[in-house]
């Protein structure tokens, strides 16, 4: 999560802000005009009580107005600038540059735009508690900014929407997205970093009851090319946490190959609501240099798939799930060639909820089926992972405080998954989650699923296991295996 401290972070205004000296990037109140905000001596703009509304009734409202608005998908957390208590808003599709802020008091009115209600009704709801004749006007134009800012599930936002989508797909490069918050954007500074996490993966290797393989992680020392195992799962959770858990992973890989390696990475796409999965075709820029796609892999995939192949693409752009993957096998694999296919997958969780399998998902079995075909078309050594973490549970993810009986009930389930995935039953992975309804979160889940399916593996090694505790009693499990 970003520091708040950041002086690169976005930062609220309000009416009565400077809104001259604020960065392109600001967060902007529904209601505000950032161009005219009043100066700091201007007095803040009045609410009745009972109005959850804000100001501004004289404004031209447009005819399209969606009649039964509905608010689009959004993260909302409640924040203070000091003297009042806002929303503030996050984008998963990243149309919306920043984060905008509502009215805590708009909370009521958000609720009950769901697509269901209409203008007509909602002005008759929020009527009951004011006598205030403003409030039919006041409804439309707080609905037509909130619009404007493409908070709603509208034609303008789709519109918007596919215009970023487009202007993002015909990007070559993807820059890195988390360098100097995850880690270090200084070349020099990263590579000290990540030979940190390696000596400590030794370290985690030796340790290891019975010990495990040793495979040589400094290339001079490698006496001849080593076979990639065929897939790797690896976590995706902080570099700064799991470091030398995702090193403990790649060190399998070993740093010298025969010939070129294509490396196929399943990450989890946090930002993806709809989408089953996401392609790109884009080269991961990193503070290490470029991680070169397969483009050719790419392509067969995406012919297959059609149309979405790429809706979700905008997904990849802040993503971190596989970013964090590319980091480690720049500097593992240093001069040696090796390509990316760049894969995100969604969640399972319309599936659970309709007692369905992944196999009964004919979008996301063009996916597997396609992967697989376009392997068994091109030449190469093809390497697979899964950038995944496991369980997530506690306060920060919608639990009551965790005991020990809590952390244990946790590791359970986790392990249950875990014999499935290492024994190659994917669908024994998919159950044992879908036994327990997904109740841990596991954020891994249609990743690792995607990556036994295509690599078709049998044989797994736990490598290691573990519990990221945070300080407000949450935890986030992690774990690392290879296929021969």
């Amino acid at each position: 999560m970003p520091d708040p401290s950041d002086p690169k972070r976005p930062r609220l205004v309000f009416p009565g802000s400077d809104a001259d000296s604020a960065p392109a990037r600001r967060i902007v109140s529904p209601g505000a005009d950032a161009a005219a905000a009043p100066g700091p001596e201007a007095p803040a703009p009045t609410r009745r009580p009972g109005l959850i509304l804000p100001p501004g009734a004289g404004r031209e409202v447009p005819e399209d107005l969606p009649e039964y608005p509905r608010l689009r998908p959004l993260g909302l957390a409640r924040v203070s600038d000091g003297r009042r208590e806002m929303l503030l808003v996050s984008d998963p599709t990243g149309v919306i540059q920043g984060q905008p802020a509502l009215s805590m008091e708009a909370l009521p009115m958000l609720q009950l735009l769901d697509g269901t209600t209409s203008l007509t009704d909602i002005t008759s709801t929020l009527m009951r508690g004011s006598k205030d004749l403003r409030v039919a006007s006041l409804v439309r134009d707080f609905v037509a900014r909130l619009d404007q800012m493409l908070l709603l599930d509208s034609p303008r936002f789709h519109q918007a929407l596919q215009m970023l989508r487009d202007r993002y797909h015909q990007l070559e490069i993807r820059p890195a997205a988390l360098e100097n918050q995850a880690y270090p954007g200084q070349r020099a500074e990263l590579e000290a970093f990540l030979d940190d996490h390696f000596a400590e993966a030794a370290a985690m290797r030796e340790r290891a009851v019975p010990p495990a393989a040793a495979q040589p992680t400094d290339a001079r020392s490698a006496t001849a090319p080593a076979a990639p195992p065929r897939a790797i799962l690896s976590p995706h959770l902080d570099p700064r946490r799991a470091g030398a858990v995702i090193a403990r992973a790649m060190a399998e890989i070993g740093p010298r190959q025969a010939r070129p390696l294509r490396v196929v990475i399943f990450g989890t796409g946090h930002s993806l609501l709809d989408d089953l999965f996401a392609l790109t075709r884009k080269h991961f820029e990193t503070p290490l240099g470029k991680a070169r796609c397969d483009t050719a892999f790419v392509d067969r995939v995406a012919s297959r798939l059609g149309e979405s192949a790429y809706r979700g693409e905008l997904a990849h752009r802040d993503e971190h799930s596989i970013e964090f993957q590319v980091i480690y096998l720049l500097r593992l694999l240093k001069e040696h060639p090796f390509t990316i296919v760049p894969i995100l997958c969604g969640g399972f969780h319309s599936l659970l909820a309709e007692g369905q399998t992944a196999r009964e998902a004919p979008e996301f079995e063009r996916l597997i089926e396609a992967v697989r075909e376009a392997e068994r078309e091109l030449s190469g050594r093809t390497l697979y992972i899964a950038g995944v973490d496991f369980s997530h549970v506690g306060p920060r993810f919608g639990h009551p405080p965790i005991d020990a009986r809590v952390k244990d009930e946790t590791e359970a389930v986790d392990r249950a998954g875990l014999t499935a995935a290492l024994a190659g039953d994917a669908e024994g992975w998919f159950r044992a989650i879908a036994a327990q309804d997904d109740r841990t979160n596991i954020c891994g889940f249609a990743p690792t699923y995607a990556m036994l399916r295509c690599a078709d593996v049998t044989d797994g090694r736990l490598l290691h296991y573990e519990q990221c505790d945070e300080p407000d009693g949450s935890t986030v499990t992690v774990a690392a295996a290879v296929w021969g």
